[in-house]
């Protein structure tokens, strides 16, 4: 027994003294090449002579200086007679930010370090003589201080040299903090010459609208690449590399709504409004319907940011308005953005009615001065209708001497009345009768609202709070479908909805308004990957889950703080 005890101890011994062996006693740190063009990538390197834990290092230390694009893990084993050798590599591409001398800083585990490398970066110009740049990128900003919500173009020039042998290749979109980016039109290709050399121009335009006030910094796109080394594999394969360019980044100003500022904010250099009504005359018969159609036109907005165009028309009329159309169009480099809203207006009472003045507030980027555009009230004459008075004439009219319809006789007035009736175009007959109809569903509007003001007026608090409540739980079940098919132009149509509904706010109109209501990182942030995915430059599949999630979440804290605060109200009246 003793024996065995004793076997086993000195094999725990042993099995201790190996792992202690293999523990890691070596870290090297290596770079790719020593100087560095700038916005061209390095690989750093970190190797262990052991198995180690994928995340035994840090790399978020090196974003200071450079744009970190990932790390790839690779491990080797070798045995020589009895010795076994385990090597872990670390290899994370960088971008250095700025020219200059960097120290990629030493790297720890269990108490061992790496040697620190002091990195150069050089200007392209100064990189080894003669060596033409293959591949770079250039960028312009059409404006580099604007208001929140301003739009402001972002271009991209990828230059690519004809000597380059590319088998595949990817372009990211530009990266800023608190902005929506969104890709506008299609690609523009040209041959262009520089310095003797001909590349390959391929130009990408982006619409940047920022969504904070502050300044930002927009960093270039990504631009990856396979291409040819040069170098053939011992089975006669020609070799690929995987190349990595940027451009430099670039400062964004982003200003913030004035003080003074009232109404929706409406950044922009032209807003136009427009009001048609046709029939274009002034003098319209009773219960003859009326088209309005009112045009917003506004520059370097999205359509979405255009407000609505509320028109309190007087009790007399009667107002059918159709769906608003919103939509967006390039020209000239610039957006041109327009929301057109129509209604069928019927009077439903004779003589002079005025249609009240539209006013929309906007500010102008240009003169930096807030402006109003105007449509003046204009006044309408409604006067009578013939063909309802007389549609009302033959309804009312009652046979005399009439007993059965077997009377031998009918009144002569009546008989031509029916013969001219009979006898008149059966358009007009037509028209009178959905001029009737139209009359008697007025009035059963009229008595229908009646009672249902009334019955309001009779609502107890709590039957009101009951009635919001419904309207709330109506609003977020329709969101989250919308979120459950992540359908991105249902989430834009019923996110302010909801927002409105649980805030209780009816200023809240548009998906901008919304958020701010919200006022939740998280839901920002998904809001603005939504609105990416949709102008990525492959299309990206975006999904609403985790909005959905978030959404829910915020919901739930918000009815909870109300339930009790009004368990406690009811406790302490």
């Amino acid at each position: 027994m003793v024996i065995r005890n004793l076997f086993l101890l000195c094999a725990f011994s042993l099995l201790v003294s190996t792992f202690q062996a293999r523990a890691v006693t070596q870290i090297t740190a290596s770079v790719s090449h020593n100087p560095v063009t700038v916005n061209e990538s390095v690989e750093f390197t970190l190797s262990a002579n052991d198995n180690i834990t994928n995340n035994a290092f840090d790399f978020s230390v090196l974003e200071k200086d450079f744009r970190v694009l990932g790390t790839s893990i690779s491990s080797q084993t070798r045995m020589v007679n009895t010795t076994t050798t385990r090597i872990t590599s670390f290899t994370t591409r960088l971008i250095p930010k700025n020219t200059g001398s960097f120290v990629i800083p030493s790297f720890e585990y269990q108490g061992v370090k790496s040697q620190p490398i002091q990195l150069n970066v050089v200007q392209a110009a100064n990189a080894a003589a003669n060596q033409a740049r293959d591949i770079f990128i250039e960028s312009e900003l059409s404006q580099s201080e604007v208001w929140l919500q301003q739009q402001v173009t972002y271009t991209v020039k990828l230059h690519i040299s004809n000597q380059i042998q590319m088998t595949s290749g990817s372009l990211t979109e530009p990266k800023i903090e608190g902005a929506l980016v969104e890709q506008q039109g299609k690609d523009r290709e040209i041959d262009k010459i520089l310095n003797g050399i001909r590349y390959r121009l391929i130009e990408r335009s982006y619409k940047i609208t920022p969504q904070r006030s502050g300044d930002f910094v927009i960093e270039s796109p990504l631009f990856q690449a396979e291409v040819a080394d040069g170098r053939r594999s011992q089975y006669f394969v020609n070799r690929t590399k995987t190349i990595t360019r940027t451009g430099d980044s670039t400062q964004l100003t982003v200003k913030a709504i004035p003080n003074d500022y009232t109404g929706h904010w409406l950044p922009s250099e032209i807003v136009m409004l427009n009001d048609e009504i046709q029939p274009n005359q002034t003098e319209f018969k009773l219960g003859e319907p009326i088209t309005r159609t009112l045009t917003l036109t506004a520059l370097d907005v999205s359509a979405e940011q255009l407000p609505e165009l509320m028109t309190n028309y007087p009790a007399s009329l009667k107002v059918y308005p159709d769906q608003a159309d919103t939509h967006s169009s390039e020209r000239d480099n610039q957006i041109i953005s327009q929301r057109i809203e129509s209604a069928a207006i019927v009077p439903m009472q004779m003589g002079e009615v005025e249609l009240p003045e539209i006013k929309i507030n906007w500010w102008n980027t240009k003169t930096e001065k807030m402006e109003t555009t105007r449509i003046p009230a204009r006044t309408i004459t409604v006067i009578a209708n013939p063909e309802l008075q007389q549609q009302s004439a033959l309804t009312n009219q009652v046979p005399a001497n009439s007993p059965t319809n077997t009377s031998p006789a009918q009144p002569s007035s009546l008989v031509e009345t029916q013969i001219e009736y009979v006898n008149k175009p059966w358009h007009l007959n037509y028209l009178a009768l959905c001029f009737l109809v139209l009359w008697l569903t007025t009035s059963l509007t009229w008595i229908v609202t009646s009672v249902v003001k009334r019955k309001k007026a009779e609502q107890s608090p709590e039957d009101d709070q009951t009635t919001r409540s419904n309207n709330e739980k109506l609003a977020f079940s329709r969101l989250l479908k919308a979120c459950k098919k992540s359908d991105r132009q249902a989430i834009q149509q019923h996110l302010p909805i909801w927002v409105q509904a649980f805030s209780q706010d009816l200023s809240v109109t548009n998906m901008h308004q919304a958020i701010v209501k919200l006022a939740n990182n998280q839901v920002e942030q998904e809001i603005a990957a939504m609105q990416a995915a949709k102008f990525a430059a492959q299309g990206q599949d975006w999904q609403a889950g985790k909005l959905s999630q978030v959404l829910t979440q915020l919901r739930q804290e918000n009815l909870t703080s109300a339930s009790n605060t009004n368990q406690l109200a009811k406790l302490n009246p």
